[in-house]
């Protein structure tokens, strides 16, 4: 049977074994580029709103809960006047979108779990939380 001394050695003798590939996996998360898990990368559409056109009315972008972007945007055009989308963390990736168009509005959602949530921020676009309330985190991004 171990004494309680040669547990002890043996537990800091197995912690320095560990050591060196702990510190390895820390210096190789040090430098790395990668967003946290949960955020979104805004340059991508922060470009499309600001090179999109029929956009001279309204053109916000707003990010929701840290996960989705919804992008308001209208203008003075003969078709295509407005458009709300709702986006997950890329601009490929559109959940709910309203937009006009000739035949008149027209609203899809390809992930029905948004679609209460679109609803309400269609809804709501005067409200500085887009009608979401105190449970999300609604914030507006400047491009």
């Amino acid at each position: 049977m171990q004494t309680i001394t040669n547990r002890s050695r043996n537990r800091v003798a197995a912690l320095i074994a560990l050591l060196p590939a702990a510190l390895l996996l820390l210096a190789s998360c040090a430098g790395s580029s990668a967003r946290p898990p949960g955020t979104v990368d805004l340059a991508p559409f922060e470009e499309m709103a600001r090179t999109a056109g029929c956009a001279d009315t309204r053109n916000r972008l707003f990010l929701i809960d840290d996960q989705l972007v919804f992008w308001d945007r209208a203008g003075a055009c003969a078709d295509a006047a407005y458009a709300e989308t709702l986006y997950g963390s890329t601009p490929d990736q559109i959940l709910c979108e309203l937009h006009d168009s000739i035949a008149g509005p027209v609203k899809t959602c390809t992930d029905e779990q948004y679609q209460d949530t679109f609803e309400t921020i269609t809804i709501n676009l005067d409200q500085p939380d887009l009608g979401l309330g105190p449970k999300h985190t609604v914030q507006p991004i400047s491009f």
